[in-house]
């Protein structure tokens, strides 16, 4: 699958999307997506207020995005075949 970000701050998905990895989450009110990245059967989005969804596979825990504390924001999300890593404002990486 593919995963594209368009210039309003949408994001749609196409291709296989046998475990759900193209449903992209709806946005509200003014929320956008400021990234995106596919992995082999997921998609992960990054959000402008710097929070971040996964859907599609999870059968590795790869779709399971941790809650942030405080003030904490992410600023970069990557995918891979079967994880997903995100990388923290204050330079910390979860995966």
């Amino acid at each position: 699958h593919t995963v594209l970000l368009r210039s309003d701050g949408t994001a749609v998905a196409c291709g296989d999307s046998s475990n759900e990895q193209c449903d992209v989450p709806a946005l509200d009110g003014e929320a956008r997506y400021s990234q995106v990245t596919a992995g082999y059967a997921h998609t992960v989005l990054l959000r402008s207020d710097g929070t971040a969804v996964a859907c599609g596979e999870n059968e590795e825990g790869q779709c399971d995005v941790p809650a942030l504390d405080g003030e904490a924001k992410y600023s970069q999300v990557a995918a891979g075949g079967g994880h997903t890593v995100l990388l923290r404002s204050d330079g910390t990486a979860v995966a």
